[in-house]
Order: structure tokens, then sequence, then C-alpha cells
């Protein structure tokens, strides 16, 4: 680890040390640290991908939801330990980020962490990506497209893009014209030497019909999700970028501090693709993942 990292670290342990400290902010890191706010706010944006203020709040917020779900402390007890002056503020903001009420998120019981704690040796500089996160429960879900079986590396997943931009104007009936579906669908998945095998999906979500004999475009297949509740993560992007960054960051460090669990009966991850991008190119995109 390099000198800026070794700072890094030493700033996430003081910042998990006075997390409910109405003193944390910007002056008392930087006297922590020895470095100036200018450099130190760059510094700490670089390596992690947010400002040190926002990575703070997040912070509060996910150690409220925890404390929500996994202790009996009172609501206003936690909204003044989160840094707020009144039970109201704490739930204003606390709504505009879990889209429910802290009493209603106690009632759930499930505890979904806003921003876990940053752990530099398992991040990428720019690994760290600031998710909007919600439970969403959804019915089947019908998908129009291409699919390819991964079994001689990634390169599939390009083709059955290009074949779907090509020809997605010929899928009849879709429900949602703002956005294409990306399917990791993980039934039969094996690991081997060259890597993971599953079936990948590109295509569009159609009207689901009683009748399954509707044709589809030549060469497109068609295939169902279950209703399920997925925990869906929400970000502009590039959709021509790869997932596979994204999705390791979400198993492998969003899940094991997470309360909710994998639906192993619904073994995919469904992504969807906005079909609209901003003067800077970016998309909407939102990976689901069914959780019981």
């Amino acid at each position: 680890m390099n000198d800026n990292r070794e700072q890094i670290s030493r700033a996430v342990d003081y910042i998990e040390e006075h997390l409910q400290d109405e003193t944390l902010d910007l002056n008392a890191l930087t006297a922590a640290v020895g470095y100036s706010k200018y450099h130190w706010h760059r510094l700490f944006t670089a390596l992690t991908g947010v400002p040190v203020h926002r990575y703070i709040q997040r912070r509060r917020m996910s150690e409220a939801a925890r404390r929500l779900v996994f202790t009996a402390d009172p609501i206003l007890r936690i909204a003044l330990d989160s840094g707020y002056q009144t039970q109201r503020s704490f739930s204003r903001q606390f709504q505009a980020v879990y889209h429910c009420s802290p009493k209603i998120y106690r009632r759930r019981k499930l505890y979904l962490p806003l921003q876990p704690r940053l752990e530099l040796q398992n991040s990428q500089p720019d690994a760290l990506r600031n998710f909007k996160i919600q439970i969403r429960d959804e019915d089947a879900i019908m998908v129009v497209g291409y699919c390819a079986e991964l079994r001689h590396g990634f390169g599939a997943i390009g083709r059955t893009w290009r074949k779907l931009h090509q020809n997605k104007s010929l899928i009849p009936g879709r429900s949602d014209p703002d956005f294409l579906i990306g399917v990791h669908d993980y039934t039969e998945f094996s690991n081997s030497q060259k890597g993971p095998m599953f079936t990948y999906w590109a295509g569009a979500q159609v009207e689901l019909l009683d009748d399954q004999a509707q044709s589809v475009p030549k060469g497109m297949r068609r295939l169902t999700l279950p209703a399920s509740r997925y925990v869906v993560f929400e970000y502009q992007g590039r959709c021509q970028d790869s997932l596979e960054p994204v999705i390791e960051l979400i198993y492998n460090q969003w899940f094991p501090s997470a309360s909710c669990q994998l639906n192993e009966n619904a073994r995919y991850d469904l992504i969807r693709y906005g079909e609209f991008t901003d003067e800077q190119g970016l998309s909407n995109i939102q990976i689901g993942i069914p959780i019981l």
C-alpha cells in the first residue's frame, strides 16, 4: 500500500471511530491526517470516487439503517447520533435514500447498506460507485432477444448485443421501450479454467401473454423470469462498458454486509440498460438481483 492509501486507510478508521461525533467533518479529518483541506478532498475523491462529506453522510445513513434493523434504539436517538438535529430532518433524508420511513424500514427487518465501509485493499480507484439502492417487487417478466452460451469467453456478449441493436425494431409488443434487457442466467452455471460459464441474454421486455405460441422474430428466443423481489442498484454509466467489476463489487463488498438473502430459485442477474444517453454518453443502468 502506498503512502496515499495509508493516509486514506487511516482516515477511514478515524471516520468509523467518530461516526457519531457531531464534530466529524473535513476539518477534523484533515487535522487527523495532516493534509490541507484542498489536497485532502482531491486525494480522497481520486482514490475512492466519492467526496469526503458524501462518504461520511452515506456511512452514517448505513449505520442508522443497521441500528433500525438490529437494535431497539429509539429513532430519535439514532437521528441525533447520525448528525441530525431533529427526528423529522433525519426521517426526510432517510426517506430520500431508502424510499420509506425509518419506522417502515424497521418493520421490514431487511438491512440494506447504503455505503459499506471502504476497504482499499479490495478496491480499485473507480470501483466505488454512487448506487441508488432500492427494493422492488416485480411480476413475471418476459424477454425476447438473443442468447449465447458463454463457453469460450465473453466475446459472445458483444455479438448478441450487435444482433439485438440491428433487429430490435422487429420485436413485437415491447412493454418498456425505454430500456433493453440483459440477463446473466446462472441456472446451468459452472466454473472452468477458461472462466465462468453461464447463459447470456440480450433482449427487450414484452407483454406477458398466455399464448406462449406467439411468434418471435427469426433467430430470437423467449425467456420468462419468475415474479420475484429484487434489490436494485441504479447508476449512470456507459452501456458498452463491462459490468464485471460492478457485479463483483455488489457480490463481494455489498452483499456480505447486507441482511437480505439471495433467491436460489431465481439464479440470474437482470440488467436494464436505458435506451437514451445524456450529453456525456451516460445511460441509466439498473442491476436487479433476486432476493427472498
